[in-house]
């Protein structure tokens, strides 16, 4: 069953990025499945480090945004989601882009989810593996 609470398509994804770090990074979304989502992050100007090579914080922020939009995803509209651990491996340097990565749900509690997010360069190989525990809070705006 999917934890989806409203339809979405690739189109509504960035636009929830619209003026945001995910748009100046360049994260994209490419795919929706039943319980994760997809998005690329480019290797270029905004995403190196001083040896060209793809700056590891920018995993980080590919792993958080992805994450953290999907959690939005499956919540209701009187509730909110605040990022609470990242945990991230990037165990080789990226000299290839983009970067591709899929957020999968490990679990949704009523007050809290779990997110993999797993990131490959353009060759598939993989680059970085993360996983985002989110709080789920009611919103106090309403």
């Amino acid at each position: 069953m999917s934890p989806w609470t409203r339809k979405f398509n690739l189109e509504d994804l960035d636009a929830i990025g619209e003026g945001t770090a995910s748009q100046y990074f360049g994260i994209r979304y490419t795919a929706i499945g039943e319980d994760w989502i997809a998005a690329t992050i480019p290797l270029d100007a905004r995403t190196r480090n001083a040896d060209g090579a793809l700056h590891p914080g920018a995993l980080g922020i590919l792993a958080e945004t992805i994450g953290s939009v999907a959690a939005s995803l499956c919540i209701a509209s009187h509730r909110i989601c605040v990022g609470q651990i990242l945990h991230i491996n990037h165990p080789t340097p990226v000299t290839r882009g983009p970067v591709h990565a899929t957020a999968s749900l490990v679990t949704i509690l009523d007050d809290s989810h779990v997110w993999n997010v797993e990131m490959k360069d353009s060759t598939g190989a993989v680059v970085g593996a993360a996983r985002l525990a989110m709080a789920i809070l009611d919103r106090t705006d309403h």
